[in-house]
């Protein structure tokens, strides 16, 4: 039987190209800090809360019982529908532009409706978090939400960069998109919040894998089109030690 030789990977070249490859990028360094960053630090970024899809609303008024204390979730049309008054467009109002007009429609059943409208359920505004966490998605906006404040809810893992977390800020009307890298590292265990910034709405945070983390990335998906030609290649073997198996097994039977 003639030996036929068998062709491995070449890991080391593979490791090389995927160092080369993804190294570079995770070591990003963004410093558009003064596009985050201002002193003294403001409490919160909006200026005013505009109403959207999914929010949910509390109506509130003493005099109205058929919508005193109605909640309501702002369909995808941007309307609500209430007891009495019917339906009403919120979207895109301030809810104190929205109290004031459903003040109006109250009127026309009451002298003295005194309506007036909050937030339940802030829905409509979000701020994303990316990579190396544990809970990655949308989060709610409130507009106070500050760095840490995202990062302590979405937990960075152990396979996470934690001194080079990017934020990023996406292109408003006129402008550039904004960039900045944190150290996490610096935030929790030095207690330098310098870089805590309060977030914007549409704010991005991407925690980046560590260098390790990376390259075991890089190397698993470079193995990919070797894995199943190399299942391939034991199929045949695995099938003939099954049948060989089985042979055995039906001898030892008829033999008995």
């Amino acid at each position: 039987m003639s030996h036929i030789p068998t062709r491995r990977p070449r890991i080391k070249p593979l490791l090389a190209l995927a160092c080369a490859w993804l190294l570079p990028a995770g070591c990003a360094h963004y410093t558009d800090v003064s596009n985050f960053v201002v002193h003294p630090r403001p409490l919160v970024t909006a200026t005013e809360y505009r109403l959207g899809p999914p929010d949910v609303i509390t109506i509130v008024s003493k005099r109205v019982r058929e919508i005193s204390g109605h909640q309501e979730q702002i369909r995808p049309d941007g309307k609500i529908t209430l007891p009495l008054l019917g339906s009403y467009f919120v979207a895109g109002k301030t809810c104190e532009e929205a109290s004031a007009d459903l003040q109006l429609l109250a009127r026309q059943f009451y002298d003295d409706a005194g309506v007036s409208l909050r937030v339940e359920t802030f829905n409509s505004k979000r701020i994303y978090v990316f990579g190396e966490v544990g809970s990655p998605g949308p989060y709610a906006y409130n507009g106070a939400n500050t760095i840490l404040d995202v990062l302590a809810r979405a937990q960075p893992t152990r396979l996470a960069e934690p001194n080079r977390i990017h934020i990023l800020r996406p292109a408003r009307a006129g402008s550039d998109v904004k960039r900045m890298t944190i150290d996490l590292d610096e935030m929790v265990k030095r207690g330098d919040t310098a870089l805590d910034a309060v977030l914007e709405e549409g704010d991005i945070i991407y925690v980046p894998a560590n260098g390790l983390a990376t390259v075991g990335l890089a190397f698993q998906q470079l193995l990919l089109p070797i894995q199943p030609a190399a299942a391939t290649v034991r199929g045949p073997a695995d099938i003939s030690s099954s049948s060989s198996s089985y042979g055995n097994g039906s001898s030892t039977t008829s033999n008995r």
